[in-house]
């Protein structure tokens, strides 16, 4: 029986990774033709290629003999960037990969648990009867709409922020995204939603604002498409996720009456309370206070000349005090389906001719997350020491 050598799979994989042909090449000690022509199936790549793009790639050889099982359920028009990391269409591309390997694998741990419906397709629904209904001002409906889902969610405190968004139904991971991403969000074809977030160390409050304005894009933009839209939309749509984050992490009322007590509005140093009560940032209060009414012109003008002066539009007090949430959510199923034996680690790398690292470098794991899981002796749990997949929050998920 002949082999066949499925380029489509080296392709994805490279993607996955993060590669162009030219880098994968230079890796391989080969020339960026041979990778065009092993990704086209024009050539089978020789037995030491193969066995440098497993270790590579930390797959079995057989992996690139087998048939493409990704399932391509994101496309571009539906990844929500900033407006300036739209211009990388690279970028966007090896993003939309990543998340269909995602979204792959965690419907395969997935597939034989009953997975109850979750509230933020609801949640979704009346906020898009919302935006079709209104006849107010579109600015006006998405601080409505933010309060709204505040409200539905029952977020009462935004250190909850994460894991309130997790357990709606969102899933939410990690990845190196550079320096200039902060993080994305897109929609699956069949409606699954994700936040992606970058791993550069960031603040507890930054970290917080990416989430709300991701949920912002997740909630507003969905018949939008993101593949076409002029500089000019694509900032417009970056200005709603603003103002739908300010209002949903600022709620009007309760943050009016905390702010009216501050003795010194235009003195940043006068924030730092309320910022450790709301987990927003000092510049990011002010600018919601002077949208409210709040400070005055003259108010305002000092308070930018303060920030700038303090240096804190780099560095903010509370900064290095406050550690970011880590998603859980991801992590818990993984540890209620090993945990349980509903899957074996070995049975699902044999199945699909992985290695236990390549879904650690996916899920954004510690490099040993299955080895408790690989050996023959296990320690097995009881019950009350495995993470239920409704309530995944874990403690040590803070940096």
């Amino acid at each position: 029986m002949k082999l066949i050598f499925y380029g489509e799979k080296l392709s994805n994989i490279r993607k996955l990774n993060g590669l162009s042909r030219k880098e994968l090449a230079e890796q391989l000690d080969i020339t960026e033709q041979a990778i065009w022509q092993y990704e086209n199936d024009s050539m089978l790549p020789r037995i030491d290629v193969l066995n440098k793009l497993g270790q590579l790639f930390n797959v079995d050889t057989k992996y690139f003999f087998t048939q493409e099982y990704l399932i391509h359920k994101v496309s571009e028009e539906k990844i929500a960037y900033r407006a300036e990391d739209r211009e990388s269409r690279k970028k966007t591309k090896l993003e939309i990969t990543f998340v269909n390997f995602l979204d792959y694998y965690i419907n395969f741990f997935e597939q034989n648990l009953l997975i109850p419906q979750m509230p933020i397709m609801d949640i979704r629904e009346k906020t898009l009867k919302m935006l079709q209904e209104t006849n107010e001002d579109r600015n006006e409906c998405i601080k409505k709409i933010a309060e709204f889902v505040r409200t539905e969610l029952g977020l009462e405190n935004n250190k909850d922020l994460m894991y309130t968004l997790e357990k709606s139904g969102i899933y939410i991971v990690e990845k190196k995204l550079g320096t200039q991403i902060d993080a994305y969000s897109t929609v699956t074809q069949d409606g699954r939603l994700y936040i992606v977030l970058g791993t550069v160390k960031k603040s507890a409050v930054r970290r917080n604002f990416d989430l709300a304005h991701e949920l912002g894009h997740l909630l507003l933009h969905d018949d939008v498409d993101m593949d076409i839209l002029s500089s000019a939309d694509l900032k417009t749509i970056e200005t709603e996720a603003h103002l739908f984050a300010s209002a949903f992490l600022l709620p009007e009322m309760q943050f009016v009456k905390d702010f009216q007590s501050l003795t010194r509005k235009s003195n940043p140093d006068y924030y730092i309370e309320l910022k450790r009560k709301y987990l927003v940032s000092i510049a990011a209060m002010e600018m919601r206070a002077y949208a409210l009414g709040l400070l005055t012109y003259q108010e305002n003008r000092y308070f930018w000349g303060q920030l700038n002066k303090k240096q804190y539009k780099s560095f903010e007090p509370l900064d290095d005090e406050i550690p970011p949430v880590r998603p859980g959510k991801v992590r818990a199923l993984l540890k209620f389906v090993l945990d349980k034996e509903v899957m074996e680690i070995e049975e699902i790398c044999k199945e699909v001719h992985i290695r236990p690292d390549f879904l650690s470098y996916l899920f954004n794991l510690e490099t040993d997350f299955f080895k408790p899981y690989l050996t023959t002796q296990k320690d097995y749990f009881g019950h009350t020491e495995v993470i239920p997949i409704g309530d995944f929050r874990d403690k040590t998920s803070t940096r």
